[in-house]
């Protein structure tokens, strides 16, 4: 499990693709966000179709000792793309999250 979505947190609509073909990153934070949605499935240690914040904390700490700077919490992670509240991520909220890039952005800075 692998978790690179947050930097405190995370994603733009204004800067993802809207029509076909491929989706760019046009920030590190964008690129965390892609991240997430790309190992969506193989965090989900159950197969519940969504992530709770044990998977997600797996994830973050399976990047610890990588290149990249993990600077955010599992709870950071929940706060910014759950959305029900329910404790949970499905795909959907990940997706809809990459869509709140600029949120994302604005949370990441000090």
């Amino acid at each position: 499990m692998k978790f690179r979505i947050l930097a405190p947190l995370v994603l733009s609509a204004a800067s993802c693709s809207t029509g076909l073909g491929p989706v760019v990153p046009k920030t590190p934070i964008e690129r965390q966000m892609i991240g997430l949605l790309e190992k969506f499935d193989r965090w989900d240690d159950d197969g519940s179709g969504d992530l709770d914040r044990a998977e997600i904390q797996a994830g973050i700490n399976s990047l610890k000792g990588k290149p990249q700077q993990v600077s955010y919490t599992a709870d950071d992670v929940l706060g910014f793309y759950d959305t029900n509240r329910d404790g949970r991520i499905t795909l959907a909220e990940a997706q809809a999250g990459y869509g709140r890039s600029r949120d994302a952005e604005r949370l990441a800075k000090p």
